[in-house]
């Protein structure tokens, strides 16, 4: 093979990995508006008045802190449809993708985190007004993402390193 071909074949390999980018983004919208309808059913039936604007107030944050495991993995989408966008364009070993894989990796262990730890602490701390002890409400899918991350920060070393031999083989070219 010669190498405008080889290339060629490279170039067609990353074009390939731009319609990731705009799964990202769908499974972000449906992420999104999931969680908009979640917001909306527990807060959209108040009427806000002098009296009970805290109590409307607290039912939103409540509603928030309820869903932020879904609002870090929308970052994460993020994360990922830039990381696919850019690698479909031909940028591949950079220092600003070695960031992103990083983040999405980071953002996938603090959505298991919130998902098994944060939240439901936060909630019992509210409910009984400060106390309650501690809870770990890790199940299969809040340690699976917590795996992803974690497999995801590891193949990022593995990026590094190719970051690295890049830089090495443009200098000798």
């Amino acid at each position: 093979m010669s190498e405008p071909e080889i290339r060629e074949t490279r170039a067609e390999n990353l074009r390939e990995t731009a319609w990731l980018s705009v799964a990202a983004l769908v499974v972000f919208i449906v992420l999104l508006l999931s969680v908009l309808a979640d917001v909306g059913g527990r807060v959209g039936h108040m009427v806000v008045t002098r009296e009970n604007w805290l109590d409307v107030l607290n039912a939103f944050l409540v509603a928030l802190l309820v869903n932020l495991p879904t609002l870090i993995l929308l970052g994460v989408l993020t994360d990922f449809s830039d990381l696919f966008k850019r690698t479909g364009e031909g940028e591949v070993f950079t220092q600003r993708n070695l960031r992103t894989l990083r983040n999405a990796g980071s953002g996938l262990i603090w959505a298991a985190a919130a998902s098994a730890l944060i939240v439901p602490n936060v909630l019992r701390w509210i409910e009984l007004k400060g106390g309650g002890g501690f809870l770990w409400q890790a199940n299969d899918l809040a340690l699976g993402v917590a795996a992803m991350g974690i497999a995801i920060l590891g193949l990022s070393h593995v990026f590094a390193e190719g970051i690295r031999i890049k830089t090495e083989s443009d200098q000798i070219v």
